[in-house]
């Protein structure tokens, strides 16, 4: 009896000596953002297609038909609800969902709009948008609704209505993207629209709490009076937009060994940034085509998205990742049970920074180093200053690093390296090929002697109590 207590004090002391590396790998958080009000900036946002996200409530699956990429697939307000915990343990911080509003026919995307103050019965009910809304606030997310403004279905009531026929341009709209080609323009410069405008987004925030929305347009920008001090979250996008951002980022990162010369800075800090939307292919699929790990690709792209000034959006699926053959039209469902853990992990680290650290989401920005694929660059917010590195050549790259505080190191968060200033003041910063890191500038931590102390006061007695026990064991044995 003696032997097999003797055993389990053994086990128990063999475990506290195995979680001491656990203890030596806990990262100490340094200068974690404060708790003040937040502000658009400070958001991590996962953009949700209804209809292709998760299906929660088959009653209002009329029409669906999963084996036509243009029909309902069967999304809905109750399957956003069902995965709410999902998108939190990710990080994002808000969710925005395509247009909800009535729509005509099979337009599963929400830009077909007929009735802009009416839910959509594909999507559920208006108890429904505001479950969502109801249930993403009590895990502290919030939750932006797209409005599109710019362009109504050609059997909206405003074009059997004399009185509101002035709001119609009296033309269509013209573009590439089939979701979009013929629907009749808004003059959303009437005086009247704009009144509509906040009418309805008055009517949303009453009937379900939501937070914000983003208004689309056709081109045209609103007026300035239009929006001006309204107290939600909001943002304007135009259907043709140019999206510099996001061509040159894809561009930079499709393909190892690219030059990162070209990528684009915004001053704006309220600026969202996405690298994947309904009107271009998935970023997946040009990596592919590329001859590319896609993981690899997204990791880097990613991080630079993340870390630079703006507001990081992520389309659904970025997280698996999804890939859409090429083809922007062919939105495919979510497979929650399918994904790849190292995609995961990073998205979740980097919404994490984001949270932590407010240089990463108010900083200033200032290039230190762009050359032969290695981009480096510096985020700072008052105390809270950032490094990020991001190596997209083929081969290991290094640079010296100028001009930083003496006696500090650069913590990395990505991948737990450590830089520490060299004898001629210098940090010499190195990165292997196709790598990302994120690090911190803090005081130089040196050896903590008073750590390594006690850890070998344990490691002593673990030692001695093993030593002890053995021997007691053997007596016991001989007698």
């Amino acid at each position: 009896m003696t032997s097999v207590r003797g055993t389990q004090k053994m086990k128990r002391t063999i475990m506290l000596w195995a979680c001491l590396p656990f203890l030596l790998g806990l990262p100490m958080v340094a200068e974690a953002q404060e708790s003040e009000e937040r502000q658009w900036q400070d958001e991590s946002v996962y953009y949700i297609v209804v209809d292709r996200f998760m299906n929660g409530d088959m009653n209002n699956n009329e029409g669906v038909d999963l084996e036509d990429s243009n029909a309902y697939h069967g999304g809905d307000l109750s399957g956003i609800v069902d995965q709410l915990d999902y998108i939190k343990e990710l990080g994002f911080t808000t969710i925005q969902l395509s247009p909800i509003m009535q729509n005509d026919g099979d337009s599963y995307h929400g830009f077909h709009v007929s009735d802009f103050r009416n839910v959509e019965e594909h999507f559920g009910t208006m108890e429904e948008a505001r479950q969502v809304v109801e249930e993403a606030h009590a895990r502290d997310i919030k939750v932006i609704f797209d409005l599109p403004i710019g362009f109504v279905s050609e059997n909206h009531p405003w074009a059997e209505n004399d009185a509101k026929s002035e709001w119609l341009t009296g033309e269509e709209v013209s573009s590439e993207h089939p979701w979009f080609n013929q629907l009749l323009q808004v003059d959303v410069n009437q005086e009247g629209v704009g009144t509509y405008l906040q009418e309805t987004m008055d009517f949303w925030k009453e009937k379900t709490g939501v937070d914000g929305f983003r208004i689309i347009t056709n081109g045209s920008d609103l007026s300035e009076t239009t929006l001006q001090n309204y107290p939600l979250i909001m943002y304007t996008s135009s259907i043709k937009e140019d999206h510099t951002f996001r061509t040159v980022t894809r561009e930079a990162f499709n393909q190892a060994g690219n030059s990162l010369n070209d990528l684009l800075t915004e001053e704006d800090l309220t600026q969202p940034h996405q690298l994947d939307f309904y009107d271009v292919s998935r970023f997946t699929h040009e990596a592919v085509v590329e001859g590319q790990n896609p993981i690899t690709r997204w990791q880097l792209a990613l991080t630079y998205v993340f870390t630079a000034p703006g507001v990081p959006v992520v389309y659904y699926g970025t997280e698996t990742p999804l890939d859409d053959g090429g083809d922007p039209q062919n939105l495919p469902m979510m497979n929650f049970k399918a994904g790849d853990e190292k995609q995961k992990k990073r998205i979740e680290k980097l919404t994490s920074m984001r949270e932590q650290f407010p240089a990463l989401t108010r900083g200033d920005y200032r290039e230190l180093y762009n050359e032969d694929g290695l981009a480096v660059f510096k985020r700072t917010y008052e105390d809270n200053e950032m490094i990020i590195a991001i190596n997209n050549a083929e081969e290991t790259r290094t640079m010296t690093l100028e001009g930083l505080e003496d006696d500090h190191q650069l913590r990395g968060l990505l991948h737990d390296g450590l830089v520490r200033q060299q004898n001629d003041g210098s940090y010499r910063l190195g990165m292997e090929r196709e790598t990302a890191d994120v690090f911190i500038v803090e005081p130089n931590s040196g050896y903590n002697w008073l750590f390594i102390g006690f850890v070998g006061g344990v490691l002593s007695l673990f030692v001695i109590a093993v030593t002890a026990i053995s021997l007691k064991n053997r007596k016991e044995n001989k007698g």
